[in-house]
């Protein structure tokens, strides 16, 4: 069944009202907000030991973490077990969840060490290297996304090059 556009702007405003709940409960006194390690941009302030900071930590892996990496691994289950039936294999099913996990893990980690342990004894240049590699998941989501699709790789050749790529030579790169 096709996306009717009613269901994309509830999905669309859902998740901006999400992404704004998690954001301003540091603001309002639910989590902390502070300078990330090397003072180059703020992050949440995961030196503190409180419960009030705690348990904002573990909803936040929660709900921003278990919670869509679950929902990714059934949806994308469920679409690989359509291509398999239909022969058709047009996307790396697993491909968004690995993304997920390498690119949000390192940073979720540290959040749920930090929540049980202090992390003031790790340098502050490794305590940005999970912050950056989460704030690099927009553009890794477009490349998996782009060049995982092999409709997306056939425009984007056909855009660079100027070249279309035959379905039968599409049907063959798969192979």
């Amino acid at each position: 069944s096709k996306l009717q556009w009613s269901t994309a702007v509830s999905m669309m405003v859902f998740a901006w009202l999400f992404a704004a709940f998690w954001s301003v409960m540091p603001l309002l006194g639910w989590g902390q907000y502070d300078y990330e390690p090397l003072r180059t941009c703020c992050t949440l302030d995961y030196s503190k030991g409180d419960r009030n900071y705690i348990t904002f930590l573990f909803a936040l892996s929660i709900f921003n973490f278990i919670i869509p990496g679950f929902i990714m691994l059934t949806a994308y289950q469920s679409i690989h077990q359509k291509f398999k039936k239909t022969g058709h294999f047009k996307f790396n099913t697993g491909l968004p969840l690995k993304t997920l996990v390498i690119c949000w893990g390192p940073y979720c980690l540290l959040c749920f060490y930090a929540a049980v342990e202090d992390v003031m004894f790790i340098s502050p240049k490794y305590r940005m290297i999970p912050a950056v590699i989460a704030k690099s998941v927009p553009t890794m989501d477009a490349f998996v996304y782009a060049l995982g699709n092999e409709n997306y790789r056939g425009g984007i050749w056909q855009f660079l090059t100027g070249q279309k790529i035959e379905k039968a030579e599409v049907d063959n790169k798969t192979k």
